[in-house]
């Protein structure tokens, strides 16, 4: 065994592979919010300094099969015109990313995660309609906070809705971007001492985790209403987010 799982323990690794599956249950469902609820759940058992490269790995993964089992429904040109500037910023926040202290990351990952709903209320009130300089502007944010935190995909939720995307094709575009997002940010943390063989064999473990629950996910998408859906995503959001700032609080006041 290695020595990452032989730190972590059988039950808290039987817990993350759970909940591997009945959040990527959620990400197949919505699109959103399965990436940052994992990662609540497992920096506790992780740590805050392996979460996002483990994640990254799993979320590859994950991904991968939102995207495989949506190919038809991407907007390929919405796509493009994201990843053409987050590439880049998402290379220069993840080198950035070993240099943060875990209170950072974790004040970092609550307020990208509880940000997206106002943003998405103020875009919706405003019945915003994305041009292809918005999309440029959001793939750069987004490439950014990518780099650094696990979530960002609920911040592109209006840019990407405001296209007219139907549920089905924005599932599979944010998928497809966020695929694309997690080999960059995996890429550069290969090259430093984030990914190591024992972080990459966990994010392979939980990532197979998520492909049932992906698959799952899809049947459920295609019977939820845009209503039902939004509700219990925000009220996930929020929970979340206020779970990293307890941990940041706790890490602050311990020192």
């Amino acid at each position: 065994m290695t020595e990452i799982l032989a730190s972590i323990g059988l039950l808290p690794l039987i817990a993350l592979l759970l909940v591997a599956f009945f959040t990527s249950m959620i990400h197949g469902a919505t699109g959103i919010a399965g990436g940052f609820l994992l990662a609540a759940f497992a920096a506790p058992i992780l740590g805050l300094k392996n979460v996002v490269p483990v994640l990254s790995i799993t979320l590859l993964i994950s991904h991968g099969a939102r995207a495989f089992f949506n190919a038809n429904k991407i907007d390929w040109q919405s796509y493009l015109r994201v990843m053409l500037p987050a590439v880049p910023c998402t290379i220069v926040a993840a080198l950035a990313y070993g240099r943060m202290s875990n209170a950072s990351i974790a004040l970092l990952l609550g307020t990208v995660v509880l940000l997206s709903i106002p943003l998405r209320r103020w875009t919706q009130k405003l019945k915003i309609k994305t041009s292809k300089s918005m999309l440029m502007g959001a793939g750069s944010v987004y490439g950014t906070i990518s780099g650094m935190a696990i979530g960002p995909g609920m911040l592109l939720m209006p840019i990407l809705l405001g296209v007219g995307m139907k549920r089905e094709a924005f599932v599979a575009t944010l998928a497809t971007i966020a695929l694309t997002t997690n080999i960059v940010r995996a890429s550069v943390y290969g090259v430093s001492d984030l990914l190591n063989p024992d972080t990459l064999l966990l994010g392979v473990l939980l990532g197979l985790a998520t492909i049932p629950g992906t698959w799952v996910g899809r049947g459920i998408l295609r019977n939820m209403t845009d209503a039902k859906h939004i509700m219990a995503t925000e009220w996930l959001v929020v929970l979340g987010g206020l779970n990293f700032y307890w941990m940041a609080y706790r890490m602050m006041t311990a020192t």
